[in-house]
């Protein structure tokens, strides 16, 4: 019985052999797969199959064993933040207006041409302007001889304002006044005696009257004529500073004709051409780009920890390679949800955040150093702006930190032997390989960096150091 059982087993195989072939190969390759694919899986926490049911901590849990987690110590280290903005090469652009209306004579520059301030840019026909010049002047000889008339009594419309001869015909009525006094006096007393009627005594006061009534005309003639010649002192005196304001008005319109340039820098643009007429008072000639600096932006996260006078290097897509020296010189305290280096228009993945956002940035000044090297740099180039700031801080590997958003996380720590909590900190920089706390835990403590992406409140761990 037993050998035709192991004969007809060996005649099965014999009819069989490439089935049983196949299933032998099958089932090495699941072997295979089990050892290189689904048992790394389950004990891979980065494997989606290790949070479900067929995972580590799912098998686990329900044989009731604890879960393996892996922790590090958080530590003091020196902590590199490498700053980065995108910006371009920028200028301040500087107007040249033309005040004058009047006929473009001559253009002396044109577009590119590097100018210092002061320099003539064009010149307008002044011929008119020149003509009203020559008037002013003319106005302003007027007015000193005019004033010397003033002063010498000989204008007619002093007629009245001649204290000299005020002075005469109040000394004649002053005269008169005292002979009708003395007159007055002897007809009285004559009068008392009977020797004269009293119409002659009467007479006499009417005579004293008139003439005390001329004197006070005379002594009020005498104080507005004195009194006027000061006005009209005055009134001459402003009509000469009047006259030599108006010159001086004309000639500075004469300068107004010379156009020149208002700062240094290089020829943007010329609005005007030799011929053309300019009708519009005020104008812009010429557009000036002055100064050079690198604007960049930088992101928001960043603004603590760039300041004026830091130093820094400029990379430009124009010179592959080469280092340009820079300094801050300015930071824009106002955050822009619009700008980039130098602009963005679509939606950016700030780190720590789960959606698109726009970028938020701030805008610094960086003025090159090395002024032989910048003569290579002009406006409009583009490229980057890195430093680097070295600290000493408190970290933790960069997988212990979960829920990383606006300078805030979690991490799990470690008390004791298998005692484990949640645990909020305050993030500083995020590096690749480690994150900066600010303020939640402490040197020393033990934070899971593997293993804690599953677990639940009550699952028992099992500790393993790295």
């Amino acid at each position: 019985m037993f050998r035709k059982t192991i004969r007809y087993a060996q005649s099965l195989i014999a009819d069989n052999k490439w089935a049983l072939l196949m299933v032998g190969i099958a089932c090495v390759a699941f072997a295979a797969l089990t050892v290189a694919v689904i048992y790394p899986a389950y004990k891979d926490s980065n494997n989606g199959m290790y949070s479900s049911k067929l995972g580590q901590p799912s098998l686990l849990r329900k044989t009731g064993k604890a879960l393996p987690v892996v922790v590090e110590e958080a530590k003091v280290q020196k902590i590199e933040r490498h700053i980065m903005g995108e910006g371009l090469c920028a200028s301040r652009p500087v107007l040249a207006p033309i005040i004058p209306m009047a006929l473009v004579q001559e253009i002396h520059v044109e577009e590119g041409q590097e100018v210092e301030a002061g320099q003539l840019l064009a010149s307008l026909d002044a011929s008119k302007a020149k003509i009203k010049y020559e008037s002013a002047k003319l106005a302003v000889s007027t007015a000193e001889a005019e004033l010397e008339r003033v002063r010498l009594g000989s204008a007619y419309v002093l007629a009245q304002e001649r204290p000299e001869v005020e002075k005469i015909n109040l000394a004649a009525m002053q005269e008169q006044r005292s002979f009708a006094k003395e007159k007055l006096d002897r007809f009285e007393s004559a009068h008392e005696k009977g020797v004269i009627s009293k119409i002659a005594l009467l007479e006499a006061r009417k005579e004293f009257t008139q003439v005390a009534e001329k004197l006070s005309q005379a002594t009020l003639s005498m104080q507005m004529a004195e009194r006027g010649v000061l006005q009209s002192l005055k009134i001459a005196e402003n009509a000469l500073g009047d006259a030599k304001q108006a010159l001086a008005h004309r000639q500075e319109e004469l300068k107004a004709y010379q156009i020149y340039s208002p700062a240094s820098g290089v020829i943007d643009r010329v609005l005007i051409q030799p011929g053309e007429y300019n009708q519009d008072s005020g104008k812009p000639g010429f557009l000036i780009a002055s100064g050079l600096w690198f604007e960049a932006f930088f992101d928001q996260s960043d603004f603590p920890h760039v300041k004026a006078g830091l130093e820094t290097v400029v990379s430009l897509e124009s010179y592959p390679g080469v280092d340009f020296k820079g300094k801050i010189t300015r930071v824009k305290p106002v955050v822009s949800f619009n700008s980039g280096g130098p602009e963005i228009s679509r939606p950016l993945r700030p780190r720590g955040s789960g959606s698109p956002e726009w970028a938020a940035t701030f805008k610094v000044q960086i003025d090159f150093t090395d002024a032989e090297v910048v003569k290579s740099v002009v406006t409009g180039m583009t490229g980057f702006t890195r430093m680097t700031k070295t600290s000493q801080s408190l970290t933790v590997p960069r997988a212990s930190v979960m829920s990383i958003s606006a300078g805030s996380g979690v991490v799990y720590l470690v008390d004791g032997d298998s005692d484990w909590r949640m645990q909020s900190v305050k993030v500083g920089h995020v590096g690749l390989k480690d994150v900066e706390i600010l303020d939640g835990i402490q040197a020393g403590d033990r934070v899971m960096v593997d293993g804690h992406w599953s677990l639940n409140a009550d699952d028992q761990i099992e500790v393993h150091h790295r």
